[in-house]
């Protein structure tokens, strides 16, 4: 019974960040409407229903989306900051000399082009195979704010705040919920089921399923939440800012070639990773060792 409660309470984060987001947008469509109301009562120069047309008018522009994104992360990031905090032991201001290791840093730069590459082929695969799942996700990102016309603030909400959320919801609670009752390899999988749901559309959260898996195990392996934060704002950075940037070419060899230089990165900066992060072990392991037990290099 006790696993089922914790196998079950699994589920409970994702179900309270979308009643976060949910909250976050009738919020901001309730504070949008009262100061509508407020400004057209001192002027005086609308009825009703201009304040409801401006009102949706004002709820279907970016500007408003982003407000909307800002309220939202700041709000999940302050509940699950402080849930994962007390309840999973969070270190937020770790040793650095202890947490991180330049070999894995390198590891996780090398995984910021090679995860891009892999998971646009992989959009790029599902959308020929369902072209309305593309044309839906298109639609989605204009929605936000996230086309050629993005805004800096946006850009901020997508590359700083949107991590800190999502590492937090997935690699910080979910994920460490999910290995009370399960193997480390299974709550992987489900953490990164959850997280491809929670994006709420097929393109997106396909590609987000294999995003989280590499995440959930850089969280874990690293044994610091910092290094699936940094990824995260990398991967992030690369698709908000430099995606205009990432050569294909329109040739069979050049296709071939991003392909597995894809794979290549992302394979190889895993690599690189778990050796920095064997090294950082180690020489934690040489810094605990009693000194009776070090040798003095005389007999």
């Amino acid at each position: 019974m006790k696993k089922l409660k914790q196998f079950l309470f699994i589920f409970v984060p994702l179900l309270l960040v979308i009643a976060i987001q949910f909250l976050a947008t009738y919020f901001a469509m309730g504070l949008s409407l009262l100061i509508e109301s407020g400004w057209y009562s001192v002027t005086g120069s609308a009825g009703f229903l201009d304040i409801v047309d401006d009102a949706f008018s004002l709820w279907s522009s970016q500007r408003f989306n982003t407000g909307v994104l800002l309220i939202y992360n700041a709000m999940s990031i302050a509940v699950f900051g402080l849930w994962y905090y007390c309840r999973y032991g969070g270190n937020y201001r770790p040793v650095l000399r202890q947490t991180f290791h330049p070999a894995a840093i390198a590891g996780i730069v090398m995984l910021m082009p090679g995860t891009q590459y892999l998971t646009t082929y992989i959009m790029s695969f599902v959308a020929s195979l369902f072209p309305h799942w593309m044309d839906a996700y298109e639609s989605l990102l204009e929605t936000a704010g996230l086309d050629d016309q993005i805004s800096i603030l946006m850009v901020i909400c997508s590359v700083i705040f949107a991590p800190f959320c999502e590492e937090l919801v997935f690699r910080g609670v979910t994920m460490h919920q999910a290995k009370k009752c399960l193997p480390f390899w299974a709550a992987n999988l489900l953490q990164a089921l959850l997280f491809g749901i929670f994006h709420m559309n097929m393109i997106q959260g396909i590609y987000a399923f294999c995003l989280g898996l590499v995440l959930g195990y850089v969280c874990n392996r690293g044994g610091s939440i910092y290094y699936s934060i940094l990824l995260h704002m990398l991967f992030n950075f690369w698709g908000t800012v430099l995606s205009g940037l990432i050569p294909f070419g329109d040739t069979t060899f050049s296709l071939i070639f991003w392909f597995l230089f894809g794979i290549a990165m992302t394979v190889g900066g895993l690599i690189v990773f778990t050796f920095g992060i064997r090294k950082l072990q180690a020489a934690g392991r040489s810094s605990a060792m009693p000194l009776s037990d070090i040798p003095s290099g005389t007999e």
